[in-house]
Formats: C-alpha cells, structure tokens, sequence
C-alpha cells in the first residue's frame, strides 16, 4: 500500500446524472469495442433525452451491491473517500451512522505490540487503524477486523487468520453497512479468507469461503458495499486473478499459474479471488504502473476477453446489478476488450460512466469533444514503464495515446526498454475512435492496441529489477 498523508479537503460528491449524449461501444451487450462519432457531446437532444431516461431506469432496476474499485495510493482523496461513506449510509439524512469493516489482511503482519498500535507503520493492524481515522473524521464508524496471515506474532497479538472462522467475528463484519478491503498481497486476502485444496505454487482451483468471507458477501447482497484498495481491488473478481508480475516477462515468457516469489513473473490463480465481480479480469494501480500489456497477455492466456483496470487515486463505482459505473478521483479508468495479441481500449476520467451491460460509455457533465490536430506522437521507449518508479507512477502509455487523441495522426508506437526480444505497442485511432476532455482530463474509447515482437536487439537488454514490488 502507498500511503500519502494529506488533509483531508472537498466539497460535497459529485452529480452521478448522466451526460446528455451516449458513446456507443458496440452493438453487443458488454463489447468494449469500437465506438462510433457522435453528435457533440453535451449538446441536448431527442437522443440525448432518451439516454438520460433508460440509464435513470436501468440504475432503478440494480440488484443490491455496490463496488468501489480504487486503484491504489488512495491520498486521503475526499471525493473516494466520502462517496464511500454515501453509499455505505444506511439512512441518508437519518441519524444513523455508517458501519464500516476494515479488513486489512493482505499487509503484513505487525511484528511487534508498538507496530501495530501505531497508525504510521504498514501492517495489517496499524492500516486498521488508519482507515478507522479516515472514516471516522467523515462520521462513519468502523470495525477493524482482526485478521493476517500470522497467529501469535508478539504476546498479546490479537490478529491473525483463525479469526477468518470465529463466529463473532463474521458477525460483526454481516452488521456492517459496508466492507473496506486495504491493499497489500492478494494473495494474502486468498490465504486467510478462503479454504483451499493444496496446490503446487499455490494455483488453486478448489475453495470454500470461510465464515468472515460469507458474511462479507452476506453485507453486498443486503445492498451494502464493498470498497477496495490495490490489492482489495484485485481480490473482488473472479476466476484467473493476477498474483504478480511484470509486462516485459508476461510477453516474453507467457502467464503461469500459481503465485512466485520472483516478482517479475506474470502469475494468475485459476480459482481466483472472492468472486463479487465475474465478468472481467481487474487490475489497480493500471496505467501508473504501465500494466497494460501484462493484463492483455494474460486475459489473452486465460480466454478472457475483458478486462478492468484502475489508475491511482481514482475508483470505479460499480453497481453490480445495473452494471452501471462511474469514475471518480484525479487520473483514470481503463477497459479493455481483448482479441489475441490485440484490444480495443477506453479510457475513462472523472464523471465519465460506463454500462457495462450495453456496452455504453456516457461522457462527463460539462464535457467537450475533442478534435485532434497536429503530427502523431513520437516514438517512445520503455512504454511498458519497465524503468519507471512506482511511486508517483509515469503513465507513459496513457500519455502517448492522449497526445495520439489529441493529435491529427493516425497512430504512435512504444518500445519496451528491453531488447532480446523487443516488443512494440501501436496504438491506432480510426473513424471509430472518440475523444473529449472532461473535468478530470482526457477520455477516449475506441482506440486500438495492437502489440508485437520486433528484430532482437544485439547484445539482448533487460530492465534492473530492484524495486519492491506490489501486487
């Protein structure tokens, strides 16, 4: 988890009513595929009426549940921050307040008794803490679940995984209004919530849910909401989530199944996480981290054809039911529609929705289309970032495919630092591709990715791995 320590600040959460024109996906339901020119956006029509009516519908008919995927480096941002509080909010105006369980288990386990009552450090007890601070200041109350990977770390350790099975504390988390998940290691969240049958490097495909992993459930399916952060995001979806790894060497060497110590391989769990979103693979910290092409590759490996993947300090608001989301928070929202070694990419920011039903994205209040002009981009290097620093993240990708948007050309080209092989990204715009400017930056849809090995380099080049690595 990256933790940055700001005061929390802002105004009330934004409108969630749609904007006046739709951009269509495609034809099928949940295609994220090419999106055709549209009216201007923001302009008042017949259509544009009608649009507003069915999405007012459809949010009416969701089925309980909401999820807030946050991308990571959550900032202390007020606008994730409070809509979680909102949605959580049992009674609106009432006076009632929100009940939220903090599970933290996928960070460390404190070592000692002063870690983890200190709000600082990072381990799964003090991020209870933490989180407890940050809800509270915005008149919530919390539950700090108490549960990590290790029993007894210090006398008096009152975490660790037996609690995942304890009826009281299932029960604390079923009262709640809403779940917190922190960020950490995914698989750490598998380890302590689910029972599996043993497997080599841990590529497990058979579980059962524990006691506090029901009760979880129980609190979405009552209409609550379940909130997670980096590796809490990851863990809400399905089957063949990913455990770890790097671009470069999921290209070149293809996905595995399992969890691995060497941090750079592209590794995925069959079973996957805790099955609250089934319908594409999800990643955080996406375009931060340069972690595009790792997801292209293994949806590509595993037969999926959608995936999901949030920037830092920005959250998709899902409601499962509706399948309506809407991107909050300061950078984006990526969707990707896979085909091969090939996608169509969406990228969302603030205010911008998505029916992931209809295949619908629905541009930001306020928004304007953009009309590129100018040369393509340049080239780039190290486009998958392999160089880059985590933390703040360098966005080379996205960078290059907004200088694409907003330019008159018709495609850019990254190359990977590594050269033995190198791999090439080539991001093309066609009639079919949209663009527009909204209060959080630059969306688009419909822009194809293509990737592809080019002439190896001599001598062969590979990236310095010295970086602690978060899944």
């Amino acid at each position: 988890m990256i933790r940055n320590v700001h005061n929390i600040t802002g105004g009330p959460v934004p409108s969630t009513r749609p904007a006046s024109v739709l951009v269509g996906l495609a034809s099928a339901a949940v295609m994220l595929a090419a999106a055709p020119v549209v009216p201007a956006m923001g302009a008042t029509s017949t259509t544009a009426v009608a649009a507003r009516a069915q999405a007012a519908a459809e949010q009416k008919k969701g089925s309980p549940g909401t999820l807030v995927m946050i991308g990571g480096a959550l900032d202390e941002n007020a606008e994730i921050l409070r809509r979680i509080v909102q949605e959580a909010d049992p009674d609106g105006p009432g006076g009632r307040k929100p009940v939220i369980a903090l599970l933290t288990a996928a960070a460390a386990p404190a070592e000692t008794a002063a870690e983890a009552a200190d709000s600082e450090e990072n381990n799964a007890a003090a991020n209870g803490l933490y989180y407890g601070e940050l809800f509270k200041r915005l008149g919530a109350m919390t539950y700090a679940v108490p549960i990590d990977t290790t029993r007894n770390a210090f006398p008096g350790d009152a975490y660790g995984p037996q609690g995942a099975d304890t009826r009281a504390v299932a029960r604390q988390v079923r009262n709640a209004d809403a779940v917190f998940l922190g960020g950490g290691d995914q698989t750490d969240y598998v380890r302590t919530l689910l029972d599996c049958r043993p497997a080599k490097d841990e590529a497990y495909r058979s579980c059962r849910p524990t006691r506090v992993l029901g009760a979880v459930r129980s609190v979405l399916r009552g209409d609550g909401v379940v909130a997670g952060i980096s590796a809490g995001l990851t863990i809400l979806q399905g089957e063949d989530m990913v455990t770890g790894g790097e671009s470069y060497e999921g290209w070149r060497d293809g996905a595995q199944r399992g969890y691995f110590d060497d941090p750079t391989t592209l590794g995925y769990l069959p079973y996957g996480g805790f099955g609250l979103w089934k319908s594409s693979l999800l990643d955080s910290h996406f375009g931060t981290w340069g972690r595009q092409a790792r997801m292209i590759r293994l949806a590509a490996d595993t037969g999926h054809r959608q995936v999901i993947g949030v920037d830092e300090t920005t959250a998709l608001v899902l409601d499962r039911g509706s399948r309506q989301g809407e991107v909050i928070g300061r950078n984006g929202v990526s969707l990707l529609q896979v085909e091969g070694d090939s996608a169509s990419w969406s990228y969302l920011t603030r205010g911008d929705r998505v029916d992931l039903r209809g295949g619908r994205i629905t541009a930001a209040p306020k928004s304007a289309p953009l009309v590129g002009s100018g040369p393509a981009p340049a080239p780039i290097s190290d486009a998958w970032d392999s160089l880059a620093p985590k933390n703040p993240g360098t966005y080379s990708l996205v960078d290059l495919a907004v200088a694409l948007v907003r330019s008159g050309g018709e495609s850019a080209t990254g190359t990977t630092y590594e050269t033995d092989p190198r791999f090439a990204t080539v991001l093309t715009q066609d009639g079919d591709t949209a663009a527009w400017t909204t209060g959080g930056g630059t969306s688009f849809t419909g822009l194809q990715v293509e990737i592809s090995g080019v002439q190896r380099g001599a001598p062969g080049r590979r990236a310095p791995r010295n970086v602690r690595y978060e899944a």
